[in-house]
């Protein structure tokens, strides 16, 4: 269960070598990793609509006591989302044009582009209640495990949320929008960080008291590079000019894509041979 995802974060990774290389311009890989989100948004709707559809015609055989042939079920529960992927990367990604070069503003791009922005408005709220709570909840994370997982799972939620807020040009933004747009990011960030080192303290403790364990040692990994980007995220927001925000937090996202590579091969290839 554990190895999943890293394997999966490895063959999206060759994927984008394959597509950008590996001397690409920061626009072109933040580009690369909108289409990718983009891709697994219409990925997800055309699987919630197959099966469905797979469900509706397998209780209207039923109905009329008809039983379906197991290679007929198999097509549609298994072939049919199969081919998903591929018609979900045909559909959002033109392979004649680099990924810099790519429709932004169109159909799911647009949602993509637009959806997040709004969150961030409700994810200031949560969070901020969130620290409160916090306050009469302090042990929780320390004494159970559960709360940890969440706690995870919010952290990488987050950092696709701010990767989604962040926009790629600035043609569609007014200057009003770019100012509370890059105010309400570097809000989240802020508050994020804040949770995450928390959650960071919750697991070294859990650690030192019970000892090393490959799933602490991925967390705290994976802990320490998203918080580590965060706070570049905050520091460049400070230091650049009102005109290079966006550049700037395009090269953060970009820089991330490294650490989160070789913290991937790690987990993947190293531990397995010290636990």
């Amino acid at each position: 269960f554990l190895m999943a995802p890293h394997i999966l974060l490895l063959s999206w990774t060759a994927v984008g070598f394959s597509v950008i290389g590996a001397g690409a311009t920061p626009l072109n890989k933040f580009a690369f990793l909108i289409k990718s989100i983009e891709a697994v948004v219409t990925g997800g709707v055309f699987l919630i609509a197959t099966l469905v559809f797979s469900g509706i015609t397998l209780a209207m055989f039923e109905a009329l006591h008809v039983d379906m042939p197991d290679a007929v079920v198999r097509l549609l529960f298994v072939g049919l989302p199969g081919s998903i992927p591929i018609l979900a990367i045909a559909i959002v990604y033109d392979p004649l044009a680099p990924p810099m070069h790519q429709e932004f503003k169109r159909g799911v791009g647009r949602l993509i582009a637009t959806f997040p922005r709004v969150l961030l408005a409700l994810t200031i709220v949560v969070l901020v209640v969130y620290l409160i709570v916090i306050m009469f909840n302090f042990m929780a994370p320390f004494q159970n495990r559960d709360v940890l997982i969440i706690y995870n799972v919010m952290l990488f939620a987050v950092m696709g949320l701010l990767l989604g807020a962040t926009p790629v040009t600035t043609d569609d933004l007014s200057e009003q929008l770019q100012i509370g747009l890059r105010s309400a990011i570097i809000i989240v960030t802020a508050l994020v960080v804040t949770v995450s080192l928390y959650s960071l303290a919750a697991v070294a403790y859990r650690t030192i008291a019970s000892g090393l364990t490959i799933n602490r040692m991925t967390v705290l990994g994976w802990n320490s590079i998203n918080i580590g980007l965060l706070a570049m995220l905050i520091i460049r927001q400070f230091r650049c000019d009102k005109a290079e925000w966006i550049p700037a937090l395009q090269q953060t996202f970009s820089d991330g894509i490294y650490p989160y590579i070789v913290w991937a091969v790690f987990v993947t290839v190293v531990t397995p041979w010290l636990f």
